[in-house]
């Protein structure tokens, strides 16, 4: 065994952000010093088939053994698979991504007795896994990469749908009425495909589930459309702010076709472009450099000496 062994598990059987987060946090985990990785991955998506397979520098495991590692790193429900081998003195580092995990009534919320140093995607998370979780929870503002697309706007409205595929459906009803020019994914498609969409269109609205932990299409379709709709889903209250390019709305028909309609007449305004601007500009200063720096910190404080002693 390496001074420092990480053990990560997968279940991939869709292409999700948590997924691409996880993804993430591999590849953090590599650039520490004199770290290794080994990866144990079951299921493929069909979407994005082999994300999780041939990593340069993870070590795969043919079965899951989280005990050949010093540290497990563990997120969602890949509690299930570790606790068959959990041993009371284990190292866990545990990835929370959404505000589900503090709720009495979800599974998830049934692992924060175990103790584990809990690494949180946003402020909203953290605030509602505290008040139960065993061991130190800190929030990381997440990191992403957002890539600089310039396309011709095709359509007046994107509709990312694939969260809430009965309401977007309803909204491009209401839009082909209205006479708006849309694009509607009620399906899961290739993320390449999404940023392409957004970047082709003059509104983006994407659709959350009731709650989420963060929600990164709403910071995508900020930097990549011109403007952004973005129903209430908790967490995603922190990039909606006032004098950007993103409207923050109740999870209603009625509230959604309102800012929509708005957003669009906002485009024909002196300050869309200043709010545009400063949209894009809050949305990519999501940066995974900033936070790998934060996980190293946090890791090299509060994990590895627990690790090695």
């Amino acid at each position: 065994m390496t001074e420092l062994t990480f053990s990560f598990f997968r279940n991939y059987e869709k292409y999700t952000g948590g997924h691409q987060k996880f993804f993430d946090y591999i590849e953090h985990t590599k650039a520490l010093p004199s770290a290794q990785c080994e990866l144990f991955v079951q299921n493929d998506c069909s979407v994005m088939p082999g994300f999780f397979n041939n990593i340069t520098g993870v070590k795969y495991q043919a079965s899951y053994n989280p005990n050949a590692c010093n540290i497990v790193f563990l997120a969602g429900m890949d509690w299930q698979y570790y606790l068959p081998h959990a041993h009371r003195d284990d190292v866990i580092v545990n990835l929370v991504q959404h505000v589900r995990h503090g709720d009495n009534t979800h599974p998830l919320f049934n692992f924060l007795p175990h103790k584990a140093f809990r690494i949180c995607v946003s402020d909203a998370v953290r605030d509602a896994v505290t008040p139960y979780a065993n061991g130190i929870c800190r929030t990381i503002p997440i990191g992403h990469t957002i890539p600089h697309l310039t396309h011709e706007k095709e359509y007046d409205l994107y509709i990312l749908a694939k969260k809430n595929v009965k309401f977007g459906r309803t909204i491009a009803k209401w839009a082909e009425r209205v006479g708006i020019k849309y694009l509607l994914h009620d399906y899961l498609v290739n993320k390449d495909e999404v940023l392409s969409s957004m970047a082709k269109a003059k509104v983006s609205l994407v659709l959350p589930n009731p709650t989420e932990g963060f929600f990164l299409p709403g910071i995508e379709a900020m930097a990549l459309s011109e403007r952004a709709v973005v129903p209430d889903a908790i967490a995603n209250r922190e990039y909606c702010k006032q004098g950007t390019n993103a409207l923050l709305c109740e999870y209603n028909v009625e509230a959604v076709t309102l800012a929509v309609k708005t957003s669009l007449d906002r485009l024909k305004t002196t300050y869309h472009q200043y709010e545009k601007l400063a949209g894009e500009k809050l949305a990519r200063s999501y940066s995974l450099t900033q936070e790998r720096e934060i996980y190293h910190q946090l890791i090299t404080e509060h994990v590895i000496p627990l690790a090695t002693q």
